[in-house]
């Protein structure tokens, strides 16, 4: 109001803000009074008709369509860039004197409810599906085709895969931000808000339950933790439904590089049978225009939040999305044909590796996936074999400990000049020695009762060969593994130590990190050239001359 009061030539005037904020709430409102008018005529007033009919590309059907992979994909994820500070009484003190916050003075607003209701999924719905809800009602059964979720390992690397207790947000906010669910072509299908917490499962789980009810089947949902939020759809109250109609979560080809290699095999949209060229990844362009409305969201009441909110989803779908669809499917559509075209040079690049036939893609993507599974637990007989391997290792060092310190023990006795002190000190370091010895032997024979040993083994054993060549091969690409990520993060702070724009004192806090880290890789270059010698045959030993 005070750039208008300045074009205008005119004084500001407190008033006339709360003015234009009631006279914007009247046209707001005449304009939605109007189009449930409409709608109600053309019989569109049904529940969830907007969403059900949003998109014409993935919800209208042509007779004799060709039947794809999946009927439709979407793409869900949340963003915490709309949190909405949560008005309070000033802070006070409880009776022991500490200080607390104060009591809300949020002033209730019976038309926030009905604002944007054909995008938002009201916060009881959601609260349906939350941990202390979910806790009392039986979880599905597991079927032998329920997707494995979470196995491939991924859970550390993600803090929205983390347990929901852990998910916590500042308590000034009441709204922490919003999870949105987008189509593949990027109309809005429905939006929930996130109140005081992080991105909670409550919120996925709300989705996919919207989306089961509205959707035939073969939907495929990409979302940046969908390898692991898999188990916990399938392991809910809605797995058998989702079963049913074949509802499969993805990763976005974005996301899906800082997924580890068995996951993206399964999840990653660009080993995905029928994605085509779609990277799931719709969301974040969304939210990269919809983060400019923060700062006009950060302090407004519940129902102008949500007002600013439904006016900006109905403006991207309509001004935006349906405007750039057909836009959006011709660009598409000549990429494809591109991408066609360099088929021969394909098969020529086929034929020079020695590939004649495509269906050697998905084998050895199935073969890749089967040794990497195979790595991820060691087969139990082997792990006993090399547990038992390294306990005679270590029964031998302590034998070997034990006979010095005898020795050295009968040496000091022979000699009567010997100082008390010193002869109390060599008793202890006998004992100790006594004592580790005596538990490494009660090791080896616990672990001979576990694999029924009958003769234990000798350094001349082929067993002994067999576990030390086990445990040499592991450690060896254990210690490549961790000479490969050192590597990396090498690299990576080279290149933004290079960067422009970059500060004096980045550049001097990324050169000290890189000292450390070169002394890190020299280390871990000694450990795999230590590890690449002990091998048969002896693996590739690698310098540190440029380190």
């Amino acid at each position: 109001m005070k750039t208008i009061a300045e074009l205008h030539g005119t004084a500001f005037k407190p008033y006339s803000a709360q003015q234009f904020s009631i006279g914007y709430d009247a046209y707001c409102a005449l304009l939605e009074n109007a189009d449930s008018r409409v709608m109600k005529v053309l019989s569109r007033d049904e529940l969830n008709w907007r969403r059900k009919n949003c998109c014409p590309g993935c919800m209208y059907k042509l007779e004799g369509e060709e039947e794809l992979e999946f009927s439709m994909l979407v793409t869900m994820d949340g963003n915490d860039s709309l949190k909405r500070v949560l008005r309070r009484e000033p802070k006070d003190f409880d009776n022991d004197g500490n200080l607390i916050p104060g009591q809300s003075k949020e002033q209730f607003n019976p038309r926030a409810a009905n604002v944007g209701k054909d995008y938002f999924i009201p916060r009881e719905k959601v609260n349906l599906w939350s941990k202390d809800k979910l806790d009392d009602t039986p979880a599905a059964q597991p079927t032998p085709e329920a997707p494995a979720g979470a196995a491939v390992g991924c859970e550390e690397r993600w803090k929205n895969l983390g347990d929901d207790s852990s998910k916590r947000m500042w308590g000034i906010y009441d709204e922490t931000g919003i999870f949105l669910c987008l189509c593949r072509h990027g109309f809005v299908l429905l939006v929930e808000d996130m109140v005081r917490s992080g991105e909670l499962s409550k919120y996925a789980l709300a989705a996919c339950a919207e989306l089961l009810e509205d959707f035939d089947g073969g939907v495929g949902s990409g979302y940046d933790v969908g390898c692991g939020f898999a188990g916990t759809l399938f392991n809910s109250p809605l797995g058998a439904k989702a079963l049913l109609k074949k509802f499969m979560f993805l990763v976005g080809a974005f996301h899906g590089h800082a997924h580890n290699r068995l996951c993206q095999l399964i999840y990653l949209a660009t080993y995905v049978l029928g994605l085509g060229l779609e990277d799931l990844e719709g969301c974040e362009r969304f939210f990269s225009k919809s983060n400019t409305m923060a700062a006009s969201v950060r302090y407004a009441s519940v129902f102008h939040r949500r007002q600013i909110l439904a006016s900006y989803f109905k403006h991207f779908d309509t001004n935006e999305t349906y405007a750039n669809l057909s836009k959006f499917l011709v660009d598409n559509y000549w990429q494809a044909l591109e991408i066609l075209e360099g088929e021969p040079a394909l098969y020529l690049g086929m034929k020079a590796a020695g590939i004649d036939d495509v269906a050697e893609f998905p084998r050895r993507l199935e073969a890749e996936f089967t040794f990497l599974k195979s790595l991820m637990a060691d087969c139990e007989e082997d792990t006993l074999h090399m547990e038992y391997y390294q306990r005679l290792v270590n029964l031998a060092d302590q034998r070997y400990v034990l006979m010095s310190v005898l020795l050295c023990f009968h040496c000091s006795c022979a000699f009567p000049l010997t100082k008390r002190k010193d002869s109390t000190a060599s008793a202890t370091v006998r004992r100790h020695a006594q004592e580790n010895f005596d538990k490494a032997w009660i090791e080896v024979q616990e672990t001979e009762v576990r694999m029924g040993v009958k003769e234990r083994w000798l350094d001349t054993s082929p067993e002994w060969a067999e576990a030390a060549h086990l445990i040499s091969t592991k450690r060896y690409r254990l210690a490549l593994l961790k000479l490969e990520r050192l590597v990396v993060q090498r690299m990576f702070e080279l290149t933004k130590m290079n960067l422009s724009q970059t500060g004096y004192k980045l550049r001097k806090h990324i050169a000290k990190a890189l000292q450390v880290r070169s002394q890190a890789i020299r280390n871990a270059l000694n450990s795999y050239n230590t590890a690449a010698k002990s091998i048969v045959p002896a693996g590739p030993r690698s310098s540190s001359m440029f380190l």
